[in-house]
């Protein structure tokens, strides 16, 4: 190694004796790699790259140490791909070129392609505050008014959905947007087809889902009378006495339920109820009967609804504590709501150590503690001869006796309880448990005289409490004694479990409820995709409160589509969580037409809460989310001190099927709907030439925001053509304005004329394109701007404007 070292010296002091080395081989001593006339275009990848390099990430905290406010700015870079403004952008790439280009010297000029961001569609801020609301049949009943039963909406009644959301959406403010679902048919009814019927089904289980229901109680006579209204609508009270529904195979027709339907919605603290006639129903004072009124009442007026495990409810006025019941008075069946004791002899919920029950042991084994006794936990009293500690049966005997029950003044009584019984092991559970009822109990159970009464053992072998229900006709008058009896063997030693006893008047009836659903199941799952509170919903549409009243949303910058019943049914979820896979399709579906350039906006439930979200879409070989920046290039000088920029590039936009960042303000309009539109083939295009006439008009096109904070000698260059102008002067129709104090109102800002060489422009004659500029814009250095396109007619010249490739850019 150290011969190859010495020879090395010695043949480069050889070269350096000669005359002129350089010379002889051509080499330039001053040679330096200067890169001049490159452009990096930044990929997806790169966002990453720049926002993960140590260089950014030391530079973006050191500018705020504590707060780390950049270096979560420099972190959404490469979540977002894109830069937030011009100033990130000179902070962060100049590592970014370095790492390119590492070899680069002093002198070179490299620019850079990025997305600069620019925010969504002016139009998308109308979406402020978005809810979604579903007609329910008591809807459908205003909008009808009596004129038909029809739960659904036809085009003669489209008009009514302001007027329905007037009555429902409380406190609307200016702009609030509502997504309303509707079941429509384009028939009339009577004409047929178009929507499906409903029907009303019988529920076991209420889990607060708010809907139509028919709330109707069976009585002894086998028959069911629905819940909810007077006979006669214009009395404000009363005891409800109807006439009998035909029930089936626990369902209810729509033709037997649709005039019974009360609304169930969820109130403050329990829930409202509204009736066919639109009236809530609620309570007053002491009284028993019911009263009503068209608006929400501000007391008695809110329901809650306890199961009582067998079909039926406790339907219960939370603030009067009174419970809904069908009772037989005077030969007729009427509702009341009525105080506990008005109908129970006595009860007891055994959640706690029972006051009314007693055990009585007869045969209790020493490896058994208790054979009754109270379970805190769950709330129920259990009797069981079975030795846990010892895995065995064993024989045992103990009763659960009451003290005595006064049913001296009953005249129906019925005892109600809920049982459970597991292990029996095939054997029939009257041989383990007897139920008693004694007249002349004196404190011993084996020296009285009992009468055996029959239970439903039919379904035991399970821990599911069955609810049961033994006449005690037998006993009115009189005063009793219950008992439970308990007795196992060494071969069985089953468990039994009873809680929630009473002993009620039999001619006082619980409710039942009927749901509201479609009769197909396709359909059924369709209204549980919409969430309907009412009938099928198969149509969406977008409504905004504007200026006092409701009216359907509509604007032309894009299509608006609210995602509608039958979408969230084929997805099988009531909310859209990934909408990059799903509305693509879904657009196609709508709009199997679109052109290159196209807008849709989607609104959309995005969660599970039902949070309204609105995303838009733009067509181009196919639909994808609008991107909300656009493209920007910057050139970059090495200096001795690093990367510096130079001249750049603020806004580059062909505008051909891309409105750009641009948005329309009309001034006035007479006699056409718009001025400006967008197109793919001559970018952005105004006229008030409508069905051969001119119209007067003034609309302005103005730009996005155009940051030249960091320019220097800025320009702006585009291309025009227009056409009949009938011989009057340019200027007169279209003007060219700069503003640095635009907000939302080009009438409420500062706009200075920019002055232009009329000889550039278009003779008028023809539609070739010409180009225009560039004007110096170097007087806004410095400023952040905005450019508007302004567009007046007249009735004698409404002419056709033209202008695309619009670039504001640092002047060479």
């Amino acid at each position: 190694m150290k011969k190859i070292m010495l020879m090395s010296t010695v043949l480069l002091a050889g070269l350096s004796a000669c005359e002129d080395y350089n010379d002889q081989f051509n080499i330039d001593s001053s040679l330096t790699d200067v890169k001049t006339g490159v452009t990096i275009q930044l990929a997806s990848s790169d966002y990453g790259t720049i926002a993960g390099m140590e260089a950014n990430k030391e530079l973006a905290l050191s500018k705020d140490p504590e707060g780390q406010t950049y270096v979560a700015a420099l972190e959404a870079i490469g979540e977002n791909k894109y830069f937030a403004d011009a100033t990130e952008a000179e902070w962060y790439l100049p590592a970014f070129i370095d790492y390119k280009y590492p070899n680069a010297d002093t002198g070179s000029r490299i620019s850079v392609q990025y997305n600069m961001y620019r925010g969504q569609s002016g139009y998308l801020a109308d979406f402020k505050k978005i809810s979604d609301y579903t007609l329910t049949n008591n809807d459908y009943r205003s909008v009808w008014n009596g004129t038909s039963t029809a739960t659904y909406l036809s085009p003669s009644t489209l008009r009514q959905i302001p007027s329905v959301l007037e009555s429902r959406m409380e406190d609307p403010q200016e702009g609030d947007m509502v997504a309303v679902n509707y079941a429509y048919s384009e028939f009339e009814p009577g004409a047929g087809g178009g929507v499906i019927p409903v029907v009303y089904q019988q529920v076991n289980t209420f889990d607060g889902e708010a809907g139509n229901y028919v709330i109707a109680a069976k009585a002894n006579d086998g028959n069911y009378y629905p819940f909810g209204k007077l006979n006669d609508p214009d009395k404000p009270y009363g005891y409800i006495y109807p006439d009998a529904i035909t029930v089936t195979d626990g369902i209810i027709s729509s033709d037997n339920g649709s005039e019974q339907v009360v609304t169930i919605e969820e109130g403050s603290e329990g829930y409202t109820l509204l009736n066919s006639y639109m009236q809530y129903i609620y309570m007053d004072e002491t009284h028993d009967n019911f009263n009503f009124t068209t608006s929400l009442p501000t007391e008695g007026g809110e329901w809650s609804f306890e199961s009582n495990g067998d079909g039926t409810f406790k339907l219960k006025n939370i603030e009067r504590d009174k419970t809904v019941k069908l009772t037989l008075y005077n030969d007729s069946y009427s509702y009341g709501s009525y105080a506990a004791s008005r109908y129970t002899y006595v009860e007891d919920a055994m959640k706690e150590e029972s006051k009314l029950f007693a055990i009585k042991n007869i045969t209790v084994p020493e490896d058994l503690s208790a054979v009754w006794s109270h379970d805190a936990s769950y709330g129920y009293y259990k009797a069981t001869g079975y030795d846990d500690a010892n895995k065995k049966n064993l024989a045992a005997e103990s009763w659960f006796v009451s003290s005595e029950i006064d049913l001296s003044e009953a005249q129906n009584p019925v005892l109600n309880f809920d049982f459970a019984f597991n292990f029996l092991n095939g054997n029939n559970a009257a041989d383990f448990m007897q139920l008693k009822v004694s007249t002349d109990y004196t404190g011993d159970v084996q020296a009285t005289t009992w009468t055996d009464l029959a239970y439903d053992g039919s379904r035991f072998n399970r821990w599911d409490f069955i609810a049961q229900s033994v006449d005690l006709a037998q006993f009115a008058g009189k005063k009793i004694t219950l008992a439970f009896a308990y007795k196992s063997t060494d071969q069985c030693a089953p468990t039994a479990e009873i809680k929630n006893l009473a002993i009620v008047n039999g001619q006082y009836w619980d409710v039942c409820l009927f749901k509201e659903v479609p009769e197909s199941e396709v359909a059924a799952q369709m209204l549980k995709m919409s969430r309907a509170s009412g009938a099928y919903a198969n149509t969406a549409a977008l409504y905004v409160y504007r200026e006092g009243a409701w009216c359907e949303y509509t604007n032309e910058d894009a299509n608006v589509v609210v995602a509608d019943p039958a979408m969230y049914a084929e997805l099988g979820a009531d909310y859209v969580s990934r909408p990059a896979n799903v509305f693509p399709i879904y657009l196609v579906q709508k709009f199997p037409f679109a052109a290159k350039g196209d807008k849709a906006a989607v609104v959309y439930r995005a969660d599970a809460d039902g949070t309204m979200a609105v995303t838009e879409y733009t067509y181009d070989a196919g639909w994808s989310a609008s991107q909300i920046y656009s493209s920007r290039t910057t050139t970059f000088e090495k200096t001795g001190e690093g990367y510096v920029a130079m001249a750049g590039t603020y806004l580059n936009e062909s505008l051909l099927g891309d409105e750009g960042g641009f948005t329309i303000q009309d001034i006035s309009m007479q006699g056409v709907n718009y001025v400006w539109s967008n197109t793919e083939q001559y970018g952005w295009k105004a006229s008030a030439y409508y069905n051969n006439t001119n119209y007067p008009a003034e609309s302005w096109l103005v730009s996005p925001v155009i940051d030249l904070s960091e320019a220097m000698a800025p320009q702006v260059a585009f291309e025009e053509a227009h056409r009949y102008l009938n011989g009057e002067a340019l200027t007169d129709h279209f003007k060219i304005k700069i503003s640095t104090d635009y907000v939302d109102n080009v009438e409420s800002c500062t706009w200075e004329d920019l002055i232009f060489d009329e000889s550039q422009w278009s003779d008028g004659q023809t539609w070739d394109f010409y180009p225009v500029g560039p004007y110096d814009l170097s007087t806004y250095a410095g400023q952040t701007i905005r450019i508007a396109f302004v567009y007046i007619s007249n009735s004698t010249a409404a002419p056709t404007w033209e202008f695309k490739n619009i670039v504001v850019n640092e002047a060479e």
